[in-house]
């Protein structure tokens, strides 16, 4: 039967007294204040250059990778073996890791086996205020409009050298204020790129209301125009839904839904998706083993096989690896989204990640148990 918990083989190669020292680090992340205690004392450790790499090295240095291509290309090789593909996730700040990728992407060098996508916040690219203005149609002054010119020349550009490489590009915002100008952005590059396969995709926010309405119209959008479009939904929380709890605004007029329809929101538009699937393509972002095996259920009922191209299964790196090592020994097209930067820009990632996403501290408590279940299935053995 297939599981996506089991433990056999994922962890091969790791000593005991490595995998008791993940688990450990483990047990301290998922401490959500704990976790982010230590990751903002290392901030400010290197600021203030007193222990440098301590104790942020320690503790982070699993989950991303430093902004070197020679460490990403070992990586995704890696996962490569293990029948795992490579989404690249830049987090410098403000056009810092991305120029070193582009120039990378121009050459052979990023012609790397199983390193098919590059996921781009553009929040780190321009700044939100524009992006609202443009989202609102609000005027902008010269400076703005030169500004936001260049952000379009130079994502386009990317997009471009994606499609001759053979890779994807996936646009993102965490700001329901400003998707509507991603939005348009993407779906002017889709309308251009995705003739045949899909090269771009927008990542949908399934908190915020109106996402099943507005992936129904992009796929009917793509079906009428003839592009296929790539759609990537994710159950991250946004700034808006973390604001609204907490000031526990719920009217009709918020622009997030409850939890609750949250996950009901990502039953529905799976089902629309796998409907659907031969318009378009998905790449859909979880860590929840029930709504992963709901997901695969789906494919087997709907038919679609567990290696059609048009469906990725992804997850972030560290966080998950028994559930990704079991999909993709299964024949499912997973991916792993691989934060490259320096150290300093993964300690405010994961700073923002606690902020962001308030599954993360039980995330990391399930890949902590699968390591003890591993400890414990060695005990045994011997």
């Amino acid at each position: 039967m297939f599981s996506l918990g089991n433990i056999e083989h994922v962890f091969e190669n790791r000593s005991n007294k490595s995998l008791r020292c993940e688990a450990f680090i483990l047990l301290i992340l998922s401490k959500k204040i704990l976790g982010q205690a230590l990751i903002k004392l290392s901030i400010l450790f290197k600021n203030v250059r007193i222990f440098k790499k301590f104790p942020g090295n320690f503790i982070v240095k699993r989950f991303y990778c430093s902004d070197s291509i020679d460490e990403l290309k070992k990586l995704s090789v890696d996962n490569f073996h293990n029948r795992i593909l490579t989404c690249v996730l830049p987090i410098s700040n403000r056009q810092g890791s991305i120029i070193d990728l582009l120039s990378a992407l121009k050459t052979d060098k990023f012609d790397v086996p199983g390193l098919e996508f590059l996921f781009l916040n553009v929040d780190d690219y321009i700044e939100n205020r524009i992006l609202n203005l443009v989202s609102n149609d609000g005027l902008l002054n010269q400076a703005d409009k030169k500004t936001f010119h260049l952000f379009t020349e130079h994502i386009e550009e990317v997009c471009g050298i994606a499609q001759q490489k053979g890779k994807s590009v996936i646009l993102y915002t965490a700001n329901f204020s400003s998707f509507p100008a991603i939005q348009a952005i993407a779906i002017d590059l889709m309308q251009r790129y995705n003739t045949k396969s899909a090269s771009v995709y927008l990542l949908f926010h399934l908190c915020h209301v109106n996402t099943q309405k507005r992936i129904n119209e992009l796929v009917r959008m793509g079906t009428n125009q003839g592009f296929i479009a790539g759609v990537a939904i994710s159950k991250y929380l946004t700034p808006e839904y973390i604001t609204q709890k907490q000031e526990q605004n719920y009217a009709d007029e918020s622009p997030c839904n409850s939890f609750n329809q949250t996950k009901r929101t990502f039953h529905e538009v799976t089902k629309f998706l796998l409907n659907n699937i031969d318009f378009l393509s998905a790449f859909i972002v979880s860590h929840n083993p029930d709504n992963l095996l709901y997901l695969t259920s789906l494919m087997e009922n709907y038919q679609v096989g567990q290696s059609n191209k048009n469906v990725t299964i992804v997850q972030r790196y560290g966080m998950a690896k028994v559930i990704s090592y079991n999909l993709a020994n299964r024949g499912y097209n997973t991916a792993l989204i691989v934060p490259y930067g320096t150290f300093e820009s993964s300690l405010i990632w994961m700073d923002k990640l606690y902020q962001s996403d308030p599954s993360l501290p039980n995330i990391l408590a399930e890949q902590r148990f699968a390591v003890l279940r591993e400890l414990n299935r060695r005990k045994l053995e011997n």
